[in-house]
């Protein structure tokens, strides 16, 4: 989800006459799409759902939000006293991002008022899940952003008894790991309710099963038998998701990110996927460049892209992307030198790579905490987990650890930890540079451990194939799910990027 921000939503907006001018303008295309989703006119009214339309040709704003919902159905959140205070859309023909939220309430939870009448409650992915229950008449709540459930939450739903009902995917069942932690010792029990194999979450399964609320009770039932039975599953339980799961990727319908170099990808076996990867390299090799280079790719791919720096100022990475955009050497842009005409020429392209592009600038006070915990409400505002990338693990300082490192290789695999725990909570590829020459001093054995790939990367200085381009070396010397490979690129100095070359050769 995304959102305008909260301070000026709250002073410019009355949300209360937006909800009403909102309703007004619900009209058939809405309602077929509501109609599909499986809500019923009660529970569109009871909700006071709106949708603003999308605009065809030459037209004068109305002055509301300016077509910031445009073409999405909008679902007010209430607060206890049944007062507006965040508005949701979410688009009906798929634009993206499909969810955006006005003001970005992350401390509420929608259909928040409903936890003041029940003992038992379902916390589901998403605000339509929360309709087709309370349409059931089942009590049931989510978070407004996306997979920010946080303490916060948690206490809202203190000496209750919780079903954990997500997505049924890789991120859904992580998730609701997460969530069933933070409710320890604060609600009276927790359950975790796993779909039926083929159903995506409780809005399809109330629109495709037949006798959805008969068998969704049924299903509730069976879980609570289940735990009490068996408190602890056998692996048993998963058989059923990891087939799911292998299915996806035989059926090609689950991939890695690409990188937008095709050897890499193949080396990958698909491209980037959930994990820690390290780029190793001595100074100068072109980590940064290289890095720099991968996230534009993948955020011209509408991949969200966090790209976190303890190294580089925001300006000199965005000068390196401008460079590479025009063709020309980065110290031209650094210095002013560049034609501004070329530079709006590369601006004007990496308008559509910076809509899924956030650079977080960071000092020796910011700590890994202090990211992470930005890093998890840019992920509710893309709607999607981003790629994390870190430039460079040695400049994070130890801010905030529990203990100080004694030496620069427990530090380093201190933070290798920390992000690898990161990655597996969130179900995120995390990208880290390390200033080494790892295949002469190799890295400490904890960060080697903690990390899913490392590669090497090395320009080959005395193998220059014409001025300004040089031969350089990506070699994987980990793969935790692959085989090891050694991928040749071309370094382009006056250019700014790296390029494929035609050979790729096995380890």
């Amino acid at each position: 989800m995304t959102g305008l921000n909260r301070s000026a939503a709250k002073s410019s907006f009355d949300l209360e006459e937006l909800v009403t001018h909102y309703q007004k303008q619900l009209r058939e295309d809405a309602l077929y799409y509501l109609q599909r989703r499986g809500l019923e006119q009660e529970t569109i009214q009871q909700y006071r759902i709106g949708f603003e339309p999308g605009k065809i040709g030459f037209y004068v704003q109305s002055g509301k939000l300016g077509g910031y919902f445009e073409n999405r159905v909008i679902i007010p959140i209430l607060d206890s006293a049944g007062e507006p205070i965040d508005l949701i859309g979410r688009s009906i023909d798929n634009r993206e991002p499909k969810y955006k939220t006005l003001v970005g309430m992350d401390d509420y939870l929608f259909n928040e008022p409903v936890l003041e009448q029940t003992d038992d409650v379902i916390v589901c992915g998403g605000v339509f899940d929360v309709l087709s229950l309370s349409q059931a008449r089942l009590p049931a709540v989510c978070t407004t952003v996306w997979m920010t459930f946080k303490e916060s939450h948690a206490e809202k739903l203190k000496d209750k008894r919780v079903f954990i009902c997500l997505g049924n995917d890789e991120l859904g069942r992580r998730e609701s790991a997460k969530i069933e932690a933070l409710l320890q010792g604060i609600s009276r029990e927790t359950f975790i309710v796993n779909m039926p194999e083929s159903i995506r979450d409780v809005n399809d399964f109330f629109v495709r099963v037949q006798n959805p609320l008969d068998t969704f009770m049924q299903l509730l039932n069976e879980t609570m038998e289940e735990s009490l039975l068996l408190p602890i599953a056998p692996d048993v339980k998963n058989i059923t998701a990891y087939t799911e799961e292998f299915m996806k990727r035989f059926r090609g319908q689950t991939s890695g990110v690409s990188t937008g170099l095709l050897q890499l990808d193949e080396a990958l076996l698909g491209g980037i996927r959930a994990g820690l990867y390290f780029i190793a390299g001595g100074a100068s090799s072109g980590k940064t460049m290289l890095l720099k280079q991968l996230a534009d790719e993948m955020a011209a791919r509408q991949v969200p892209v966090v790209y976190v720096s303890w190294d580089m100022t925001a300006f000199e990475l965005w000068a390196r992307s401008i460079a590479r955009l025009i063709g020309a050497e980065p110290h031209q842009v650094l210095s002013g030198k560049a034609s501004p005409e070329e530079v709006a020429r590369g601006n004007k392209q990496y308008v559509e790579i910076s809509k899924w592009m956030w650079t977080i600038e960071c000092s020796m006070e910011t700590s890994m905490e202090r990211v992470f915990a930005t890093v998890e409400r840019i992920a509710g505002i893309a709607g999607r987990t981003p790629v994390i990338i870190i430039d460079h693990l040695n400049r994070i300082p130890a801010t905030g650890l529990q203990r100080q490192p004694q030496s620069i290789a427990e530090h380093q695999t201190v933070l290798a930890y920390m992000l690898k725990q990161w990655s597996r909570e969130w179900g995120a590829p995390v990208l880290a540079a390390i200033p080494t020459d790892v295949s002469r001093e190799g890295l400490p054995e904890g960060v080697e451990a903690s990390a899913d790939v490392i590669f090497g990367l090395k320009q080959l200085a005395d193998d220059v194939l014409e001025d300004g381009v040089n031969r350089c070396l990506l070699q994987l010397f980990k793969h935790r799910n692959g085989p090891l490979a050694t991928v040749e690129l071309r370094f382009n100095q006056r250019k700014a990027c790296f390029e494929e070359s035609e050979v790729q050769s096995d380890v």
